[in-house]
């Protein structure tokens, strides 16, 4: 039998990821090399994207803080994307200084998202219960 996640719990769970996102990120050019240059950019738009259908900062499990640190995020990697189009290694990446200036917004955005904790991804909370 299959067993159907209720939207609050795909939320809580899509919320974890950004979490992860954002560690990624907040480690500048470490974080960089640690997953490569398209997943870089790939996991962080996998769940932030203006252009998406699902409506990211509608998500139930976001508070109006953390949606207005994710834009600040949202912005620097809508620039850092343009600006390394034509790249194609991390190497290049790192040298255009981008995963360095992204790093302090995501560092700011993952703080106040841990502030909160995590979700459990098995059971409906209407706060984080886990660090």
């Amino acid at each position: 039998m299959t067993v159907v996640a209720s939207q609050r719990l795909v939320d809580q769970r899509v919320r974890n990821r950004v979490i992860e996102v954002l560690e990624v990120l907040a480690d500048g050019d470490a974080g960089l090399h640690a997953v490569g240059e398209k997943e870089y950019f790939n996991y962080f738009f996998d769940y932030i994207d203006d252009s998406s259908p699902h409506q990211w900062r509608a998500l139930s499990t976001y508070t109006g803080a953390e949606v207005a640190r994710i834009e600040l995020v949202l912005e620097q990697m809508l620039a850092a994307l343009e600006a390394t189009a034509d790249l194609r290694t991390d190497r290049e990446v790192a040298a255009t200084g981008w995963p360095k200036r992204v790093a302090p917004v995501a560092r700011d955005a993952l703080e106040v998202m841990t502030a909160r904790g995590r979700f459990d991804e098995e059971s409906e909370e209407i706060e984080p219960s886990h660090p």
